[in-house]
């Protein structure tokens, strides 16, 4: 990992199985006979031999795609080059004077679920935006986030609004409430990317402390 000529050419499940027990977790499922796991380790390590094994440089074949499994104990595909709150939205928050609210809890929620988002951390995503949502209410004035979004803005807005309230929310329910079962599946980015109604819910709030 510290060469520099090793480190871009190893496949993920290196870089991302940090122990034994995590490697065979991934490759057990992964392929079913010890012989298909043999071919796809060789077949992935590859390009490494090839540059450090001299007798291995005319070798036939190409690496393939690498295997990701919903179930695999490998940390998920960051979504490192995007921030689910934008950076100007929370710049905004934290240089404003709202007389009658403390916002440091609703910046901190931003911020935090940026950090989630960008690490992998679906559950953890879902979740705060679910938080975010029983937060904000009061600064329209009313109770709930129901209340929100049917009774505040233009229709563009409620429409966001509503497919916060019926889309994020009951994703992350789904997550939070959900026994253990005998077959799961993980969050994916796409699931919870709720992003631009978030960021239409906080230029809002901006409109209203403004």
């Amino acid at each position: 990992m510290s060469d520099d000529g090793v480190r871009d050419l190893l496949p993920d499940f290196v870089i991302e199985c940090r122990t034994s027990r995590d490697f065979w977790n991934y490759i057990q499922r992964a392929f079913r006979s010890y012989a298909d796991r043999s071919r796809y380790v060789e077949a992935q390590l590859l390009p490494i031999e090839r540059q450090f094994r001299p007798e291995r440089q005319r070798a036939p074949g190409n690496r393939p795609a690498e295997v990701r499994i919903e179930y695999s104990p490998v940390r998920p595909v960051s979504a490192a080059s995007l921030t689910f709150v934008s950076e100007d939205r929370l710049a905004e928050f934290r240089t404003m004077q709202a007389r009658s609210f403390d916002l440091q809890r609703l910046i901190r929620l931003c911020e935090e679920a940026n950090v989630a988002y960008s690490e992998g951390c679906y559950h953890a995503t879902a979740m705060l935006v679910r938080g975010l949502l029983d937060h904000v209410p009061p600064l329209f004035g009313k109770r709930t986030f129901t209340e929100v979004a049917n009774n505040h803005g233009s229709r563009s807005f409620k429409e966001s609004m509503q497919h916060l309230e019926n889309g994020a929310r009951k994703v992350a329910d789904a997550h939070l409430h959900t026994a253990i079962r005998n077959r799961e599946t993980l969050p994916t980015a796409q699931q919870v990317a709720f992003g631009p109604e978030v960021d239409v819910l906080l230029a809002e709030i901006i409109r209203i402390l403004g």
